[in-house]
This record gives structure tokens, C-alpha cells and sequence, in this order.
């Protein structure tokens, strides 16, 4: 039996999911930020729900309705203050639904010419931002793991160009990347990826906040060459994920400037932060920037996007000979210039959201969610917990008077309100709760419906 298309069906289902998508957005504040399940009950639920026969679109749908988004975070709600994951602006979603309906595939310029003009505008209008005039290119890719990672693919052939021909083992000095104590741990993952040795990642002290020391790692650079090491790259952080730390990256560029070394910049988290008028100086220096428009500029899940002013060795990297199925290639196939062939079409998710919104509504919304940060830092320092001074961006770190286990015990008791969550961090070796305000419609009183909402003691 063919499978067939009713109209009916069809319309019944999008009105269907219409209604849940406006529910969702208009609900936000009436549902459990964190769901009160069971998991063990859950999976339980939906095991052997894939059967032979299927149910229909409309009473899926409804399944849905009753079992699933009760059952999940509700990541929209401005009382939602824990991982780097933003509220979406609607015209986002909406894309995504015409994305997955068209499922053109990303990497090949003959299934999506249209998105790969918007992705191209993506790219430049982003460009534009991080490298203020400067001519650089870019790819979208699945997430800040995948950008960082092309990244220092970059890095490593331009500092070892015998090793993307003959190998690792043409390699004469042992290379060295240097990143912070605190640099995100895809950075690492990444680096291992790429054959580098754990032995020949350099961590770099970091001062009380989280940041790079900039004098330490010209020292470590210098030890490191006289020890006959090859220094080739160092990943900067444009806000930490545990602390929202923003290294020295002005100092940072002085640094590989001199010793010539690749300047890698994550700002998956604070790339935000360039929308606003005191922007981290440097940053149009570095040689290839990782940025996800899915945490701080309200897209949703996934976009993350790496640009770079080395647009001819980003061609020579990901070229190839072998692609005898693609029909027509082009230099300028989008698959030739990342390490992903086949790719989700997010440009248009990216292109739809600033198209309808308007970049004022990302910066307004990042501003405003700096400015709750600080104010819940005073709030929280007035009842007596101790906050992590010197804070830019939108993470808080506080710690109630008591020991570590008591620090956890006090956020799983927010949690269990349902009410708010948030999670911890450990830093300075000790644990810290840590609220991360990235949310479109976080206001006041929601920074102080979770002050009176944490506990001192628990």
C-alpha cells in the first residue's frame, strides 16, 4: 500500500500543532519550569510505542499534548535560569517547521539556492558584527562543538601544513594549544579529535573570575619554545559557561601577533555581548571566531556558526576530489568548506529570525538580561550570600552560608518547586550556584520571585 497524502489530515494536523505552538508561547509562565516526572515511569510510557501500524498525525499530536510537553523543560519561561539555553524568537520555530518540510540538504548548492543566499547574509551580517569591515567567510554547523572544531582544524594546517598531506607523523616539533582553566571542555574534546595529545594542550591560570591571565601565557609560550615544543594556536573564550568569564582577548591577539600564533575566539556563549557599545576589544583580530546564534541571540537549537578571514585556506582544507554523486559541484558548494556534508538548512532559521524581529530585539534582550544579572547579584548579596564579584556578562554565581553539599541541596530544593532552575558550577574549588539569564522575557519581577524563592538553608 502506497503511501498517500489527505488533505484533510494534513490540515487538521497544522491547526493542531498552530494550537500547541501558540499554547506554548502564551503558557509559558503557567507550566512547571521543571517537570516533576520519573523517568524510569516515562520510559516505561513510550516503550513499544513504535508499532506496525501507525496512529495518525492529529492523535500524535495529542499524545504530545498530554504526555510529552508536560514532560519537558520549559526552557521559555523567563524563571528558566540554568544551562545556555534561550528563549526562541518565534519566527525560529516557524522556520523550522518549513525546514523540515522542505529538507533540503545544506552542504549542495542545488537543493537549497534560495537558503544559501540567506546563509550567505547570515554569514555576512555576522561577520560584519565580530569582524567590524574586516573580509572574512563562514559556514553554519551543528552546534559550538562543531565550530570550534573546524576552528582548530584551521589552525592545525596552517601551522602544519605536511600533516594534512603526508600525516601527523611529518610532524618534527611536538605542537602546543594553549586555553584557559576555564575553556569550555569541547575545546579539549576537540583537540583530541584533531590528534593533538592531551599531553600538548596547555592550560593557562586564570584570574578569580575565570579569565585567561595574559602574562602567564606568554610565559608558558616562552618555556614551551625553549623546551623545543611548537606553539601554534590559543583559544580565547568570549564568555566562560560556568562563570560568563571574558578573557584578555585585546592582550591575547598582542600575543600570537608576536609569537605568530592562530588566535581561536569562542564566543558561542558572549558573542552576544559585540552587539552592544563596550565590546570585547580584539576580537576582530582572531583568525577564526565559533559563535552560536542558538544560545544568545534567540534562535533555536541548532546554529552554530564559525567565521574566519582565511577563506582560501578554508577551501584547501575542505576540498576534495571524490564527490562523483554530486550532480554539477561547484567550487562554492557549501559542503567544501566545512567538515559537515550533509547540513539542517538553519540558515533560514537564523535568516527568519532577524528578518521579522530585528537585530534591536537581540541586543535590547541582551542588554536587559545584563542588567537582571547584576540586579540579582545585589538582591542575593543582600541576604547574605556570597556572590563571585566582577561578573559582565549574564552568569551569577552565588553561594549560601554552608558547605558545598548545601549549595546543591538549596538548587534541587528551587528545582523541586517547580517554580525556577538553575543548577551549580564548581569554581575556586568550590561548588557555586549559577543563574544564566538568557531569556527574552525575564523581567524584574522575576529576579525577585527567585530571590524569595532560594533558601539559605535546605
Amino acid at each position: 500500500m502506497s503511501f498517500e497524502l489527505r488533505k484533510r489530515e494534513l490540515e487538521a494536523a497544522a491547526a493542531k500543532a498552530g494550537q500547541l505552538f501558540t499554547r506554548i508561547y502564551l503558557e509559558i509562565e503557567k507550566r512547571d519550569v521543571a517537570p516533576n516526572h520519573r523517568q524510569e515511569e516515562l520510559d516505561e510510557q513510550f516503550r513499544h510505542s513504535l508499532r506496525t501500524e501507525g496512529l495518525g498525525l492529529v492523535e500524535t499530536l495529542k499524545e504530545f499534548e498530554d504526555h510529552i510537553l508536560p514532560n519537558s523543560m520549559t526552557i521559555a519561561s523567563p524563571m528558566y535560569m540554568g544551562l545556555v539555553n534561550s528563549s526562541p524568537l518565534p519566527a525560529g520555530p516557524l522556520a523550522d517547521l518549513l525546514i523540515s518540510a522542505l529538507n533540503n540538504n545544506g552542504g549542495t548548492l542545488a537543493q537549497f539556492p534560495a537558503i544559501s543566499s540567506l546563509e550567505k547574509e547570515v554569514v555576512r551580517s555576522f561577520g560584519e558584527l565580530v569582524y567590524e569591515g574586516r573580509p572574512c567567510g563562514g559556514l553554519l554547523l551543528p552546534g559550538g562543538t562543531m565550530a570550534n572544531l573546524q576552528g582548530l582544524t584551521l589552525a592545525r594546517a596552517q601551522a602544519f601544513p605536511e600533516w594534512l598531506v603526508k600525516g601527523f607523523h611529518a610532524v618534527k616539533k611536538r605542537p602546543r594549544l594553549y586555553l584557559s582553566e576555564s575553556t569550555h571542555f569541547c575545546v579539549e574534546r576537540a583537540a583530541r579529535i584533531l590528534g593533538l595529545g592531551g599531553e600538548n594542550l596547555v592550560r593557562v591560570p586564570t584570574d578569580d573570575r575565570g579569565a585567561m591571565r595574559a602574562d602567564e601565557l606568554a610565559g608558558l609560550i616562552a618555556s614551551d619554545r625553549t623546551a623545543g615544543y611548537q606553539p601554534f594556536c590559543v583559544a580565547a573564550t568570549l564568555g566562560t559557561t560556568g562563570t560568563g568569564a571574558v578573557d584578555p582577548v585585546n592582550e591575547m591577539a598582542e600575543i600570537c601577533s608576536t609569537e605568530k600564533l592562530w588566535l581561536h575566539v569562542d564566543a558561542c556563549y558572549g558573542g552576544a555581548s559585540l552587539l552592544l557599545d563596550s565590546k570585547t576589544p580584539g576580537v576582530p583580530r582572531a583568525d577564526s571566531v565559533a559563535i552560536d546564534p542558538h544560545k544568545w541571540f534567540f534562535i533555536p537549537m541548532v546554529a552554530g556558526l564559525i567565521l574566519t578571514p582565511h577563506q582560501r585556506l578554508q577551501s584547501e582544507v575542505f576540498s576534495t576530489s571524490s564527490q562523483s554523486y554530486i550532480p554539477d559541484p561547484t567550487t562554492a558548494e557549501p559542503y567544501l568548506s566545512g567538515i559537515a556534508t550533509s547540513r539542517r538548512a538553519s540558515a533560514l532559521a537564523v535568516w527568519m529570525s532577524i528578518r521579522a524581529h530585528g537585530w534591536n530585539a537581540v541586543a535590547e534582550a541582551v542588554n536587559r538580561n545584563i542588567r537582571l544579572t547584576r540586579l540579582l547579584e545585589q538582591k542575593l548579596e543582600t541576604r547574605g550570600f556570597e556572590v563571585l564579584p566582577q561578573g559582565e556578562l549574564s552568569v551569577a554565581c552565588f553561594r549560601a552560608p554552608g558547605d558545598d553539599s548545601l549549595q546543591s541541596r538549596v538548587a534541587q530544593a528551587v528545582s523541586k518547586t517547580g517554580q525556577a532552575w538553575f543548577g551549580t558550577v564548581r569554581h575556586l574549588g568550590k561548588v557555586w550556584m549559577r543563574c544564566n539569564i538568557v531569556n527574552l522575557y525575564t523581567q524584574e519581577k522575576h529576579v525577585d520571585r527567585l530571590v524569595d524563592l532560594i533558601p539559605t538553608d535546605a
